[in-house]
């Protein structure tokens, strides 16, 4: 299989995620058009860091969790039902898949995940609003209120980046948000783009709308508690800290009571 040309229409595809470029390239007709439809709005042009010959591999098998396997200069993703596998110093692999769009967000998210670590970046569980062009993101537990309040902030008029995923990487002028395809309850399709990070805020649903400090101890926890890592070889927890470490050291972090009656919480932000 050639790099240089598609073989047929619709064989190959570019994404760009988190400011990554991503080129899939496939002889079979399966993958490639579920990847344009689902991540359409994040098709995009240019370099590509990553490119890989996807080919498509059957259906669910086990074990069905996903893991990373990382090396000197090679990275392997699998799950039960892709495999993939990337030589770090070209950029280029393969990656077998089964042609769903629930296979490819799960590829998706686990190779980010790695890359975004690698990178000084943190994929995080949570929601991200859009105000004054930068980007705050509002970290809680499982029913903490980030479905609610995006939905509340997307009803005030304010752009909602994504209710369920983030994307954060390091730039020359600090950290930077990313948007992704990854929703949750909202089921929206994604928010191209990138947005400077203007603040992270820990959420909490109470009566009233009010903005709380917060110490550095109690953000490491949750952030830790929201970051998406499924890398469990040596070396990560040890990465892990060191780019929190790096987000609470230039970011300024804080706690949020938000009550269920409005958007008026954005005046607070």
């Amino acid at each position: 299989m050639s790099w240089k040309s598609g073989a047929g229409p619709g064989s190959y595809f570019q994404l760009k995620i988190g400011g990554f470029g991503i080129y899939f390239k496939s002889d079979q007709n399966g993958i490639i058009p579920v990847l344009r439809r689902r991540y359409g709005r994040f098709s995009g042009a240019g370099g590509a860091d990553f490119r890989f010959e996807v080919s498509e591999a059957p259906g669910r098998r086990e074990p069905f969790k996903p893991a990373i396997i990382p090396a000197r200069d090679s990275l392997v993703v699998k799950r039960g039902d892709f495999r993939a596998e990337l030589d770090l110093r070209t950029g280029k692999g393969t990656l077998e898949a089964a042609p769903t769009e629930q296979c490819l967000d799960a590829f998706l998210r686990s190779f980010l995940s790695a890359r975004l670590l690698a990178s000084g970046g943190l994929m995080l569980h949570s929601a991200g609003i859009v105000k004054k062009g930068c980007a705050y993101l509002f970290l809680g537990k499982s029913g903490a209120g980030k479905s609610t309040l995006s939905k509340l902030a997307a009803a005030g008029g304010a752009e909602v980046i994504s209710d369920e995923i983030n994307l954060l990487r390091p730039g020359k002028g600090g950290f930077r948000v990313y948007g992704s395809p990854f929703w949750g309850e909202m089921r929206a399709d994604g928010r191209p783009g990138s947005w400077p990070l203007g603040g992270i805020v820990l959420l909490k649903k109470a009566k009233a709308n009010r903005v709380l400090p917060c110490s550095k101890p109690a953000a490491l926890k949750l952030l830790l508690r929201c970051l998406l890592n499924f890398d469990k070889s040596p070396g990560t927890a040890e990465r892990v800290l060191e780019n929190s470490f790096s987000l609470l050291g230039g970011v300024k972090f804080s706690g949020l009571e938000f009550t269920k009656t409005g958007a008026g919480f954005l005046e607070l932000i």
